[in-house]
């Protein structure tokens, strides 16, 4: 081994010997090092969803559990978010046809998402599960007021065609909504019977098809058990119209009129077919139905459904008088989307527009000067636009009493349960019936 000193000058710092282990080599030059190590990126990414998924398991485990709401206050109703340009609305009993939606869909760009529902009970379930969040929705006088009186309705949104509802009937539906502050009335009717004139002529002879008797009568009824009779499965529908037959006031909250009215129910529930307000055109038109508790907007659409049978499908408010019901536009506090709810509002209450609600669903609009668009057929018909005698015998739909609203559903469920075969019959144990309760003196029972 050779040792070699810098000769250069004295030794300094970093003038280190410089050892050789060869003379006939030279220095080696320095090897090269490698950078640092890194590690792959998908494990970095690995690593930091562990961490997260850690951390938020921690979060869940000690933070604190949500406490009920205290008792008697409603739970609030959280809206789903809201699509860009879409509009869910909520739609009573097919009032509005869907092509209606469709041209609005293609002039605003806006998607509707569409719900309909039946009957009040329908809507009364909705509300209790928490499930109105629709931007906008069309509804019967008695479910807006149940929206309303719940406080899940927010003033009306500026429209411009407002002043298009026709006065007269809006001045009606102020028993809903006082100084119509919340809610739009866009269509309105009544309740009559829709039937097959030819069936019920090969039944029932010349007799006149102008009284409710022709329903509620019990031989009436059992002559048409064999072509159907079709009622809706609505207590807060039926009972008023049985109290009207009976000249007692549709709204009455007297027990005793509510269990006359259930006797007269029970007495043609053997001959009635179908409990539903479903399907109540079709049947008619196909025939699987003769008599109907109905709309006018029922049968015309029967007729539409069926050209050939038209002139047979028929409707009569009968003489002892019947219920108006209204159809207003309302919008929910849920409502995530008021802007498009306000555009669509503004389109239905177009006159052309509001128009086509007659044409196609057969159901008088509510607003002024919508009657030049009208079909000709249409605007003379009294089923759909009653004269000032026919309306004078309709009453506006309300909602009764609780205690009577308790009563009138005890006693449909009695009504309304399924028939059993005679041989289950005969192995059942007895069961309560109309004519086994006691008519209460005062309050009705609990459900």
């Amino acid at each position: 081994m050779i040792t070699v000193f810098n000769l250069a000058g004295p030794l300094k710092p970093g003038n280190t010997p410089l050892v050789i282990t060869d003379p006939d080599s030279r220095p080696a030059p320095p090897v090269p090092q490698s950078p640092p190590r890194r590690l792959p990126s998908w494990l970095l990414a690995l690593a930091l969803s562990l961490v997260l998924v850690a951390g938020w398991g921690i979060y869940i485990h000690f933070a604190p559990a949500p406490q009920p709401a205290a008792p008697g206050v409603p739970a609030p109703i959280v809206a789903s978010p809201a699509v860009t340009g879409e509009l869910r609305v909520l739609v009573w009993r097919n009032t509005i046809d869907p092509q209606i939606f469709t041209d609005f869909e293609g002039e605003s760009g806006v998607k509707i998402v569409r719900e309909d529902y039946d009957t009040n009970e329908q809507l009364t379930a909705l509300m209790d599960q928490g499930h109105v969040t629709h931007d906008l929705a069309l509804v019967s006088g008695i479910d807006f007021k149940h929206l309303l009186d719940r406080d899940l309705l927010q003033p009306m949104l500026p429209v411009a065609n407002r002043s298009n509802v026709d006065a007269t009937i809006a001045a009606r539906t102020t028993i809903y909504d006082p100084e119509n502050r919340h809610g739009l009335v866009a269509v309105w009717g009544n309740i009559g019977i829709g039937y097959d004139a030819i069936k019920l002529s090969e039944r029932l002879g010349d007799a006149p098809i102008d009284s409710w008797a022709t329903l509620f009568n019990t031989e009436s009824a059992a002559k048409l058990k064999d072509c159907g009779i079709q009622i809706v499965d609505s207590p807060r529908g039926v009972f008023p119209i049985a109290l009207t037959f009976l000249n007692l006031p549709p709204d009455s909250a007297k027990p005793e009129d509510t269990d006359a009215a259930a006797r007269v129910w029970e007495g043609i529930r053997p001959f009635i077919s179908t409990f539903t307000s479903q399907g109540v055109a079709e049947n008619l038109a196909d025939g699987k139905t003769c008599l109907a508790l109905a709309t006018s907007g029922d049968v015309y659409r029967a007729r539409m459904r069926n050209p050939a049978a038209a002139s047979n499908l028929r409707y009569v408010i009968p003489k002892e008088g019947s219920i108006a019901w209204y159809g207003l536009l309302a919008v929910p506090k849920a409502a995530a989307n008021t802007t498009g709810a306000s555009k669509l509002i503004d389109f239905l209450l177009r006159p052309e527009v509001a128009a086509r609600l007659t044409n196609t669903a057969g159901v008088p609009t509510a607003v002024h000067g919508a009657d030049i668009y009208v079909r000709p057929e249409l605007k003379g018909d009294p089923t759909l636009f009653p004269d000032a005698s026919a309306v004078s015998r309709l009453t506006s739909e309300v909602e009764p009493s609780a205690a009577a609203a308790a009563l009138r559903n005890r006693f449909w469920q009695l009504i309304n349960a399924p028939p059993m075969s005679p041989a289950a019959a005969e192995q059942a144990t007895p069961t309560e019936s109309i004519s086994d309760q006691p008519v209460p003196e005062t309050a009705a029972p609990e459900l």
